[in-house]
């Protein structure tokens, strides 16, 4: 049964736990961009299930670049801020191979986000999405296995 997430205010710090039970600390903060709170990992790479089962284990999931608008604030946030260019989304073909995307509302990822020349699915093997921005911003499909840094995002809170 999944529980309530609720807003939270700046000064909130969380202690995530990873698979073997182990503390991993107080984790900064969800910064607020747009109307939305996300957790930015900056340091710690992961693979999609590990970033997946952490996001959760904040009462959050892997980030869905559902708008244009939500797109453009987090890519402004990342690129003002000067943060690394490589981060998990939720996106991926892991039900069916071709057909991304968002997990879990299961949401089509928008064909016109991706970088150039993706997905191309790479040997077969490349199922879970990251988001990049460098000459072109967009999606591009990984392995999931691939050690990458990730975003958080907190559900939208209902009264």
């Amino acid at each position: 049964m999944a529980s309530t997430v609720h807003p939270i205010d700046n000064n909130t710090n969380f202690t995530v736990y990873s698979t073997t039970k182990a503390a991993l600390g107080p984790k900064p903060l969800f910064t607020q961009i747009g109307n939305k709170f996300y957790f930015i990992e900056t340091e710690v790479k992961k693979n999609w299930h590990d970033a997946y089962a952490t996001c959760r284990q904040m009462g959050a999931h892997l980030i869905s670049l559902n708008s244009a608008d939500e797109r453009i604030a987090v890519t402004k946030f990342l690129q003002d801020n000067k943060i690394d260019t490589f981060y998990w989304t939720s996106g991926n073909d892991l039900r069916q191979q071709g057909n991304h995307v968002w997990f879990p509302t299961t949401d089509t990822v928008d064909v016109d986000i991706w970088y150039p020349g993706e997905p191309n699915n790479v040997a077969g093997k490349e199922h879970c999405d990251i988001y990049r921005y460098d000459i072109h911003l967009g999606l591009n499909d990984l392995k999931c296995e691939s050690q990458e840094r990730y975003i958080c995002e907190l559900p939208k809170h209902v009264n």
